[in-house]
């Protein structure tokens, strides 16, 4: 989104931001606050948050597209790849969901929390986990 910038924050608020200005666009109101870096696809914004969900919010309104429960806090950022969107939870499950109904597709489950962000190459998503383990999982 050019000109836009969005942003999480403690407050329990995703913010989009005048690039320029630094001027309030939109605010949503998440379940608790987020440390997550919020992604944006085909005018869509995901992020998570510690109330355990993943929001998908459209671009330019702010209205909510849908929301995913996790068990437990998500911590990092969501990825799109192709049609899928990927995220980890602290609740030790890698998810796959439908990037635009928010289904899930499937989720693996590691031995430990999830904290960080996914990352993909060549049809690959690497995401490491607390039990010390970095697992590669075809997309």
């Amino acid at each position: 989104h050019q000109g836009v910038v969005f942003v999480g924050s403690m407050d329990s608020t995703l913010y989009a931001l005048d690039a320029k200005t630094g001027w309030t666009i939109w605010r949503f109101r998440l379940g608790k606050p987020t440390i997550s870096t919020p992604c944006i696809a085909d005018n869509l914004i995901f992020t998570g948050a510690a109330d355990g969900m993943v929001y998908c919010l459209d671009a330019n309104s702010a209205k909510e597209g849908w929301r995913f429960a996790t068990d437990h806090q998500v911590t990092g950022s969501p990825v799109i790849y192709k049609d899928s969107l990927y995220i980890g939870s602290v609740d030790g499950h890698l998810y796959c969901l439908d990037y635009q109904s928010g289904r899930l597709r499937w989720k693996f489950k590691t031995e430990g929390p999830i904290t960080g962000t996914p990352a993909v190459y060549e049809d690959i998503i690497y995401i490491g986990s607390i039990d010390h383990r970095l697992y590669a999982i075809m997309a």
